[in-house]
């Protein structure tokens, strides 16, 4: 029998994988019947062996989950001493930043010509795609080295903590060598304020109900976060015994030399990943100054990629310290969670901020009581339902009626019509466009039936660049 086939509806939205076999813990999944439907028998092996994993306490897949490597995409797996690489992957901390543009409304940027205007402007600005071209305008970082960057992340650019996940995370300077990785130190500075490629892009989005413009920025930790990651998968299936081709299924003692080790590093690569997007704020409000007289500000920053020592919260309530690691989950800590006491989200929990697609858009949640039976995490985005081979495969004989979806999109925001989406690409990339992702809707309706989070704003894009690779 498949683990698929043994999986029980536990609840509206929860769906239940039993121990079984060498799993240490169960597996809890977030899933509407609907999703529950479109999932299959791999990722739910690929979630059974991830819970094998040394010292796992606890598995959860978010309504976004799908087939990864080592462990789902969506897939939230908590251990008490214990690092699994495969849980930051290589784009150790990606996430997102979000920006609001104070007294700009979607009348203001309802003019198409305009909003290309913009994407030119933040083309001179903001380097996107893959390698190290720096454009003409790209903003100077101030104040700080690379190295402090690396050590300090957001702080070393002064940027306060209220307005990041987290400024940074600590490094642990007798296990850190910033030049002990060369391919990986090399990307640092010349990367720095850059997007990258893949699933990467910058947004200008209108509030679905007051018609406020926001910008969101969604990219991670670049050239230096893939060679330390890979880097650490080598050296880390050579200590476990696994085979080369094995790598990315190696895991790490918290308490031994490599893992001390990799801690340090994937620290150092978290701190660089939110450095790199706030640095990338600069460039963005730059271009929106000079087009629509407005200059953005930061509303909140948070990875989706990333493992973080944490304050677990039981179901007795009593408290422990553990790993969490979110392969494309997002932290969603609640109102009175224990890590937020002091800061200004203590009493509100603090935000999500969930991409969705560039037709369908995004999201900023807040995090409800039952975020703690979910490991404190919700999804990413809305989740991918085709590869990128497969999209530009399949999708190829459709590319000119998507091209024409994107420019001429519809929608009244804020009381207004808003047509088309511009962006900085000749034709839209076939392995991002809408037709490649679960409906985000039907993922966002899983958490508030399960009381994990309430859609504080729901946000549609009219601007879109994306990074060619």
């Amino acid at each position: 029998m498949g683990f698929m086939q043994q999986v029980v509806q536990d609840g509206p939205a929860r769906f239940v994988l039993p121990k079984i076999g060498a799993m240490k813990t169960e597996v809890v999944a977030f899933l509407s019947p609907e999703l529950f439907a479109q999932t299959d028998e791999a990722l739910w092996s690929q979630a059974a062996r991830a819970a094998q994993y040394e010292g796992a306490t606890g598995l959860y897949l978010m309504p976004d989950t799908h087939l990864g490597y080592g462990i789902p995409v969506g897939g939230v797996l908590v251990t008490d001493d214990t690092i699994v690489q495969a849980g930051s992957g290589y784009d150790i901390s990606c996430g997102v930043v979000y920006m609001q543009v104070p007294g700009l409304h979607a009348s203001d940027v309802a003019d198409a010509e305009k909003r290309e205007r913009w994407v030119r402007g933040v083309e001179l600005r903001v380097a996107t795609g893959l390698g190290n071209d720096r454009p003409k305008y790209a903003p100077k970082v101030k104040g700080a080295t690379i190295d402090k960057v690396l050590r300090w992340g957001a702080k070393a650019l002064g940027v306060p903590a209220d307005l990041c996940e987290r400024q940074y995370i600590d490094v642990d300077e007798q296990a850190f060598d910033p030049r002990a990785i060369p391919k990986a130190h090399g990307k640092a500075k010349p990367q720095l304020g850059s997007v990258g490629g893949g699933n990467h892009f910058i947004e200008m989005q209108v509030d679905r109900d007051d018609g406020s413009v926001w910008v969101m920025v969604h990219c991670g930790s670049r050239g230096y976060g893939w060679q330390t990651a890979n880097h650490f998968f080598y050296e880390g299936a050579a200590l476990r015994g696994l085979p080369k081709n094995q790598r990315e299924a190696s895991w790490l003692r918290a308490d031994e030399p490599l893992g001390r080790r990799y801690w340090a590093h994937h620290n150092s690569a978290a701190n660089y990943a939110v450095a790199n997007r706030h640095t990338i704020v600069d460039g963005v409000g730059a271009a929106t100054e000079e087009v629509f007289g407005r200059s953005p500000e930061v509303y909140y920053e948070i990875s989706h990629n990333l493992v973080q020592e944490e304050t677990l919260v039981l179901p007795d309530g009593t408290t422990t310290r553990g790993f969490v690691h979110r392969k494309g989950a997002t932290r969603a800590f609640p109102a009175g969670h224990p890590d937020l006491v002091g800061t200004r989200w203590e009493h509100t929990g603090h935000p999500c901020l969930i991409p969705g697609s560039m037709l369908a858009g995004a999201a900023i949640l807040f995090p409800q009581a039952g975020a703690f039976a979910s490991g404190c995490s919700v999804n990413h985005g809305s989740g991918r339902v085709m590869g990128r081979g497969q999209a530009k495969r399949e999708l190829r004989h459709l590319h000119d009626d998507i091209d024409d979806e994107m420019r001429t999109t519809t929608r009244t925001l804020g009381g207004v019509e808003i047509t088309g989406i511009v962006g900085n690409t000749a034709r839209t990339p076939l392995d991002e466009c809408g037709h490649v992702y679960k409906d985000l809707d039907a993922v966002l309706d899983v958490l508030e039936t399960e009381g994990i989070a309430r859609v504080a704003r729901r946000l549609y894009p009219v601007a879109n660049l994306k990074g060619t690779d």
